[in-house]
């Protein structure tokens, strides 16, 4: 029976050939040791000696390696401080309102939250509202908006005039022109930031009235 339990154990000798692997690459710390120890101990002067010339390309190449190094080193101390400014500029956006790429409806309180609707052309637009479980709760037939920034706004109740349940709601849009053809548009919504997380990939995510999603999603700072 397995008790979990960790023992410890005395392990058997056994024996084995190490293989070595050749390798066609050294290090950096290497090459530099290799390179200083070849230029004390040679005589750029000397007949015996290889080609000055080849002492002058020896010099060059750790020149050139020790301003590669002191290059990667300042990148990094850059990268550093960009992620920490990053990471300052997006906490001070907590209890700020922005304006993200995305789509929905959020009700508190029996109030509807506003969807930002950006029409590339003259359009008939119609909104269809859909619960987490893809039944549609209502349809809003927003008849003909002009070209540019719009709003869309949903008086929180269903198809039958009862105000529906606090939560999240998914908005599917549909906006045609005169002649039936499709109208590019875009979404956005409003929401003010409640807390700013940084995830161990770098990347940056803001959480707004439940939801969650990327600084990148940030269209605009509102105050």
């Amino acid at each position: 029976m397995d008790t979990g339990m960790i023992t410890s154990a005395t392990p058997t000798p056994t024996s084995a050939t190490t293989a070595t692997t050749a390798s066609n690459s050294i290090s950096q710390d290497a090459f530099l040791q290799l390179l200083v120890a070849q230029l004390k101990n040679q005589d750029p002067t000397s007949a015996s000696s290889q080609d000055p010339s080849q002492m002058i390309q020896q010099l060059t190449a750790f020149s050139s390696l020790q301003q590669a190094t002191q290059t990667n080193t300042l990148l990094q101390g850059l990268q550093t401080q960009n992620q920490a400014l990053f990471q300052a500029q997006a906490a001070a956006l907590i209890g700020k309102t922005v304006k993200v790429d995305g789509s929905g409806f959020q009700v508190q309180g029996g109030k509807a939250s506003t969807l930002g609707l950006d029409l590339s052309a003259a359009a008939n637009v119609t909104a269809t509202i859909t619960d987490s479980q893809g039944n549609v709760v209502a349809t809003l037939p927003e008849g003909n908006l002009a070209a540019g920034n719009q709003a869309i706004t949903w008086n929180g109740l269903d198809s039958k005039g009862n105000p529906v349940p606090d939560g999240n709601y998914k908005v599917t849009l549909t906006a045609t022109g005169s002649d039936g053809t499709p109208v590019p548009f875009t979404t956005n919504l409003t929401l003010k930031v409640d807390s700013v997380a940084f995830n161990s990939d770098g990347s940056i995510s803001l959480t707004a009235n439940g939801n969650t999603f990327s600084l990148s999603d940030v269209l605009q700072v509102l105050g």
